[in-house]
């Protein structure tokens, strides 16, 4: 597995069958091979997560598959760019508490092998859903922006039920083998920024970590790397094969 870091939240995963692109607003997408086809993973609507542009890799890959949250509106998008031509059929909206399955067909996969992917999706704390990946014989987590949003300005009521929702929430994890995690750590939450990524660390058993959504503050990871099973995310382009 070769994963590859674009911006921000944005990564791009390679398996041996098949691409997997994740929250991409920005930066440069490595060249894909066409053979190998690419499903694109939009976590929700807020601008740092969903660029109109991901459509336009429709026209230079032969086999894509957008799956896109829920409160992600297409239609605009679509007719804005004049971009309607064969891509409905290629949209998948996702809510989250749902498990689905490409390609689609009747009844649910106990396993998944080969170019059949899995999915399960969580709530966001904050908008859409977290994604839960099955294929190929691994396991992939991305948590888009479902993370522990603790304010030191917000009151303590909100901090608690904060805490709260994210825990239940990212509890359907507990237990679970990991390949790979992508991680919220964001320095605006100042010493808080380390709950959500902590905490998720601790109840699942997890391979590979790497922290995102850091705003270009990759030092704030360091923190983190006394746990060999964080990569440390320092440049957008960095690759790693694992």
């Amino acid at each position: 597995m070769k994963v590859t870091y674009i911006c921000h939240s944005g990564f791009l995963v390679e398996l041996e069958k098949k691409y997997l692109l994740f929250d991409y607003y920005r930066g440069e997408i490595p060249e894909l091979k066409k053979e190998k086809p690419l499903y694109v993973f939009s976590s929700h609507r807020h601008p740092d997560h969903f660029n109109s542009d991901v459509f336009l890799l429709a026209g230079r890959h032969s086999n894509v598959t957008y799956l896109l949250s829920h409160d992600i509106r297409i239609k605009p998008y679509l007719e804005r760019e004049n971009l309607q031509v064969n891509l409905q059929d290629m949209i998948h909206t996702m809510r989250a508490g749902q498990n689905y399955q490409f390609p689609v067909q009747d009844g649910f996969m106990e396993e998944v092998s080969g170019q059949e992917i899995q999915i399960t999706t969580l709530k966001s704390t904050d908008a859409g859903v977290a994604f839960l990946i099955r294929t190929e014989g691994k396991v992939l987590y991305h948590a888009g922006d479902l993370n522990w949003w603790h304010w030191e300005e917000e009151e303590e009521q909100y901090n608690h039920n904060m805490e709260v929702k994210f825990k239940k929430e990212v509890g359907k994890l507990a237990g679970l083998d990991i390949d790979a995690a992508f991680l919220p750590v964001d320095f605006r939450q100042g010493a808080a920024a380390y709950l959500g990524f902590e905490y998720v660390m601790s109840i699942a058993n997890i391979k590979h970590a790497f922290p995102m959504h850091t705003w270009g503050q990759y030092h704030i990871i360091d923190k983190l790397c006394s746990n060999t099973a964080v990569l440390r995310v320092e440049r957008e382009g960095q690759l790693w094969k694992i």
